[in-house]
């Protein structure tokens, strides 16, 4: 007798658990907030769908790296989201090639200060937004105004923008989310 009711309480455990979570998921009991610094957009969108090209070439993800990315309207406002993104780069250590480094722009008036910003940036990607479409999508997906801030977002693997930074939030926060997501 004994017995049996070991068996039962070592099969119906899983069952109880599975049972009682899907209870609270259909009556809505979950965590408040999340546990991320950075601020998810409201809408995830794919960048890939977007006209975002490099030299002639559209931006692919075949590698499956994530990307740090920084959209480009000003170059004096972007030194420090650029210089940050390096620190964080060099910081994430043995994680370092699982990220790459990325620069968006649409002006081509910034071609220019686009190749200082390649000299003493050696190894960041340059795109071109051609249509505007990704600088749009960015605009009204975030709470913040990327003309007058130039924030750090990350895109997945997949090619899909998933969350920004704010500029003026702690990096040691930051890199903890980095390790956390790669």
């Amino acid at each position: 007798m004994r017995n049996k009711i070991a068996l039962a309480f070592i099969l119906l455990t899983p069952i109880l658990v599975v049972l009682f979570s899907s209870l609270y998921f259909v009556m809505g009991y979950s965590p408040e907030g999340t546990k991320n610094e950075g601020v998810f957009f409201k809408e995830y969108f794919n960048v890939s769908e977007l006209e975002v090209y490099q030299d002639d070439k559209l931006i692919s993800f075949d590698d499956g790296k994530w990307v740090l990315g920084i959209y480009i309207t000003d170059t004096a406002k972007a030194n420090k989201s650029l210089y940050l993104m390096r620190q964080l780069n060099i910081a994430l250590n043995r994680d370092i090639f699982k990220i790459k480094r990325a620069v968006f722009f649409n002006d081509t008036a910034l071609d220019a200060a686009l190749s200082e910003i390649i000299n003493e940036y050696p190894r960041i990607e340059v795109y071109k937004d051609s249509t505007n479409n990704f600088f749009q999508k960015l605009q009204e997906n975030s709470a913040v105004d990327l003309v007058a801030e130039n924030p750090i977002f990350v895109i997945d693997p997949y090619g899909r923008v998933v969350m920004y930074f704010d500029t003026d939030l702690n990096p040691k926060k930051m890199l903890k989310d980095l390790k956390v997501l790669i």
